[in-house]
């Protein structure tokens, strides 16, 4: 039986095929696609398959002969911040989701790539090996896919010394060399991470050592009067705490040895400013001062020649909807 007998076998009007790609790799969102296919797909793709056993140069041809073939696609993409909080389980469910909310109609019967089945709210049924056995699901495999590649291909231009562009973030060789050499980006699953983890804390904490003490000279010597050092809260940890003028200032301190390709504080996340500022609220609340709070990041980078360039960016945050708590704190 061919992928397109499979699918025509549920006699079903509008029938979708869902499937993800990207639940494996260490960096990088993952992704879902849902294809409705159009009658006469046969006769434009037969040539469809699971997109695993289709090269990569094929694949994004047929990429745009699938959305051609359709009735209705749709795509959905969950960060790598959804992943770290939940896991990448709910994190999968949630882009199949979101790709059958984007088609714009609801299918008859929705064939989902796999053994577990999200919470749809619709008529759906797993299909193990479904890339291999139905046409729709395969189509679903090519587009999500081709969608997450070239994703995982721009990031390898923002961060160009890690491979995302060759490996798409999964775990080679290279890519652990290159994460121990380089630390982790933004992109990383660091929930991914268990096998150089040790090794990643080992090295975070020696170069986290020496950011903190060349921020501090760099700090001291520009006339600021360093309060706190490694302040902790129930909610997290700020570097430095520091007072200037009518401020003070809660200092996140991100150090590279050397250039990763991307800023450091491109990994103070929205994640780690909502730890930053409740820790700050904790902060107030057993030091009120009538000094205005202010969030900076001090980035130190290291250079080729051995020496280090200090940036201090000023307000690199801002405290949003937590700032009535602050009122209150102060």
């Amino acid at each position: 039986m061919n992928l397109f007998e499979f699918d025509r076998n549920f006699n079903a009007r509008v029938l979708c095929g869902v499937d993800e790609a990207g639940r494996g790799p260490l960096a990088g969102p993952v992704v879902a696609a849902a294809v409705v296919l159009k009658e006469n797909a046969q006769d434009l793709i037969p040539e469809v398959n699971d997109s695993k056993k289709i090269s990569e140069k094929k694949r994004g041809i047929l990429f745009d002969r699938v959305i051609e073939s359709s009735r209705y696609y749709g795509i959905g993409i969950v960060d790598v911040e959804y992943i770290e909080k939940q896991n990448i389980l709910q994190a999968t469910f949630l882009a199949m989701k979101l790709a059958v909310q984007n088609l714009k109609i609801q299918p008859d019967l929705t064939l989902i790539d796999g053994n577990r089945m999200p919470d749809l709210k619709i008529n759906a049924k797993c299909v193990v090996k479904g890339d291999s056995q139905s046409a729709s699901i395969a189509a679903a495999s090519i587009l999500a896919k081709v969608t997450r590649d070239r994703i995982m291909i721009d990031y390898d231009k923002k961060y160009p010394n890690y491979g995302f562009g060759k490996h798409k973030g999964y775990g080679t060789k290279e890519h652990y060399a290159n994460i121990l050499k380089y630390g982790p980006t933004p992109i990383h699953r660091m929930s991914f991470l268990k096998k150089i983890r040790d090794k990643i804390s080992t090295v975070q904490s020696t170069n986290g050592q020496l950011g903190e003490k060349i921020s501090y000279e760099f700090l001291k010597n520009h006339k600021y009067n360093i309060i706190a050092k490694n302040y902790k809260s129930e909610y997290g940890e700020i570097d430095l705490i520091a007072v200037k003028n009518c401020y003070i200032c809660f200092i996140e301190v991100k150090f590279r040895s050397q250039n990763c390709g991307y800023l450091p504080k491109e990994a103070v996340n929205a994640s780690k400013q909502r730890k930053i500022i409740k820790t700050a609220i904790s902060f107030m609340k057993k030091h009120p001062c009538k000094y205005q709070p202010r969030f900076d990041v001090v980035e130190v980078v290291g250079k080729a020649s051995g020496d280090f360039e200090v940036r201090h960016i000023e307000n690199a945050f801002s405290v949003g909807d937590e700032y009535e708590l602050f009122r209150f704190a102060l």
